[in-house]
């Protein structure tokens, strides 16, 4: 058995060539380096199984952005710019684009739960993964002054996957996810992972007749939506094993 090690970086702006063709190392599509294909200088065959070894993340996505920066109140939806936010920012963003005639967002003294005081009667109309849900507000809170059910959060990214299509998934379950990265740094920071510092994550190739030439990633958030990292690109190591 052998083993080799792919280096990807989605900034080489080198070509590859496989055969009589020429063409760009990597590919992205609308620029985003989160949902790219990566040309790979040779075929692999006989594959018994694909780890990833490291990971150099820059955070270039926004913690508030679609679709989880809409929230509905009486019936009326209100979109809020994506942007990286604080909770004072977002509190303000939100209270601006609403109207104090609708109401206003504050935060609720130590509790990490906000409170919203209202122009009259409301009503939360709060669906799952929505702006309101983050803030803590559960569907069919009613009443003038409203105190969120559950603590807000705004930094909701606590990991995120990698998904190589035509790798598959490590895992039974029915999930995109081909290796999963622990998010430890907010906007602007890089996340580091690597194999001996976390954990072993593994795909096992059964079918021994896949030809691998390319990789067809796509960087989604915890709940499976495509991540936009805003132009910044990232790198990684695999290692494959196989018999040839």
């Amino acid at each position: 058995m052998n083993t080799y090690q792919i280096h990807v970086d989605t900034g080489s702006i080198s070509s590859v060539t496989q055969g009589s063709t020429s063409q760009a190392n990597v590919s992205k599509v609308g620029g985003n380096p989160f949902q790219c294909t990566i040309i790979l200088g040779n075929r692999h065959r006989a594959i018994r199984s694909i780890s990833l070894k490291n990971a150099q993340i820059p955070i270039g996505f926004y913690n508030i952005r679609a679709p989880y920066n809409t929230m509905n109140i009486n019936s009326v939806t209100t979109t809020i710019s994506p942007g990286n936010y604080s909770i004072t920012s977002l509190l303000s963003v939100i209270n601006s684009s609403i109207g104090i005639s609708v109401g206003t967002f504050s935060q609720s003294g130590s509790t990490n739960k906000i409170l919203f005081s209202g122009g009259g009667a409301t009503n939360m109309n709060v669906q799952p993964q929505s702006l309101l849900s983050f803030l803590g507000f559960t569907n069919g809170q009613t009443g003038t002054n409203i105190v969120a059910t559950n603590s807000y959060i705004v930094n909701f990214d606590s990991y995120i996957s990698i998904w190589i299509e035509n790798l598959g998934t490590s895992s039974l379950e029915p999930v995109q996810v081909t290796f999963k990265l622990p998010n430890n740094v907010s906007s602007g920071g890089i996340l580091q992972w690597a194999e001996l510092a976390q954990n072993k994550q593994v795909v096992k190739v059964s079918d021994r007749g896949v030809r691998l030439d390319r990789l067809n990633i796509q960087v989604l958030d915890r709940f499976g939506n495509l991540l936009n990292n805003n132009g910044i690109d990232w790198s990684f190591t695999l290692e494959i094993e196989s018999d040839t």
